[in-house]
């Protein structure tokens, strides 16, 4: 047991080596390409999943806000949202209504297949493998629900809805905090590398790592 111990913290170790470091990049873009390969019927069983979270999520949103979500009839990847706000009538009567189309693939897929295969190419035993991506797909959804509540809110912000009453300086930081944190893919990404860090690597992990590098210096 103590050699099978030994085996695994040396393996992740090997993640420093410039050996260690290509086969890392090489794994992880064969599993991202794989993952995020067009296979039959994934991307529309995926927009299903993230339709039904969603909406069980943020079916009710506030006191008046409703949110309804479909997934598209002629696109794999994009759902149908539907805002409505009850305390506000609309036009043409009834209540207050905007539709817009969302894209779960690159709201949330990207993320789940990035995420995936940093944890793959990982050189860890498939057991903590098996933890790191359990832990890591509930870490990195929980991160993609805060993503679209953002979005919501600032929808019902749209002048349409006006579900929310802000200051003009609050309407420029719900402006920024979505476009930053919301729009911006690659806030997303640097949000997996860290969950991959947290979820796949121990404390002794980075001891050891620390060690070998010092000693290589000596």
């Amino acid at each position: 047991m103590g050699d099978t111990k030994s085996n695994t913290d040396a393996a992740c170790v090997k993640l420093i080596t410039p050996k260690g470091i290509i086969r890392f990049f090489c794994l992880f873009l064969l599993a991202f390409g794989l993952l995020m390969a067009p296979w039959p019927r994934l991307g529309r069983a995926y927009t299903r999943f993230y339709s039904a979270g969603a909406a069980f999520l943020f079916g009710s949103f506030g006191s008046a806000g409703i949110v309804r979500f479909e997934p598209s009839s002629d696109s794999e990847h994009y759902m149908n949202i539907a805002l409505y706000n009850r305390a506000r009538p609309g036009p043409a009567g009834g209540m207050a209504a905007i539709q817009t189309r969302h894209n779960s693939r690159r709201a949330g897929y990207m993320y789940v297949a990035f995420l995936a295969a940093l944890i793959l190419a990982t050189p860890i035993r498939w057991r903590r493998k098996g933890w790191a991506l359990f832990w890591g797909m509930i870490l990195i959804h929980g991160f993609v629900a805060a993503q679209l509540a953002l979005r919501i809110f600032h929808a019902f912000n749209n002048k349409a809805l006006s579900m929310f009453v802000l200051s003009p300086s609050g309407n420029r930081v719900l402006s920024i905090a979505h476009q930053a944190f919301a729009v911006n893919a690659t806030f997303g990404f640097v949000v997996c590398v860290f969950v991959w860090i947290l979820v796949s690597f121990r404390r002794r992990d980075w001891v050891r790592t620390a060690v070998r590098a010092g000693a290589r210096r000596k």
